[in-house]
């Protein structure tokens, strides 16, 4: 028995051959697991202006911020800015939020503008650094990192 091919049969079998990949999409793909960016993605939709300005302001100091990735850990060299200031620094981890690490810090005047992440706090992977501090005026600065 032949099957004459016409359009009835060429549509039939489209439709068949998309359904049968659509299955294997939804049930053999490999899926990666992760979390959502935020637990609080509107609240902090509504804030992104005042990020903006703070990325400003990082990009009006003299000097840029540096990162240097160590054996021993993360340095972050401020420049200098004469006055005392405090903020904190964030690691986000996109793949896993138990190795998100949130941690304050205070760096006064007289002493160097350094802060450490010792490597007891860093698993191998990406992550991204983000830091907001306030001295004057507010800051933020995000890069990143890729620790090995």
């Amino acid at each position: 028995m032949k099957i004459k091919f016409n359009w009835d049969t060429g549509i039939v079998l489209s439709l068949v051959f998309f359904i049968i990949f659509i299955i294997y999409i939804a049930f053999f793909f490999p899926h990666v697991g992760s979390q959502l960016v935020s637990d609080r993605y509107y609240e902090e939709e509504m804030k992104y202006q005042e990020i903006i300005n703070e990325k400003k302001n990082v990009l009006e100091l003299p000097k840029k911020i540096k990162i240097s990735i160590l054996s021993s850990g993360v340095e972050i060299l401020f420049p200098p800015i004469n006055d005392n200031f405090y903020g904190f620094f964030t690691l986000f981890r996109s793949s896993s939020k138990d190795l998100d690490l949130t941690k304050s810090f205070k760096i006064l005047k007289s002493s160097k503008k350094i802060l450490f992440i010792p490597k007891k706090f860093l698993k191998k992977g990406y992550y991204k650094l983000i830091i907001r501090w306030k001295s004057g005026k507010k800051y933020f600065f995000e890069k990143d990192i890729i620790w090995k």
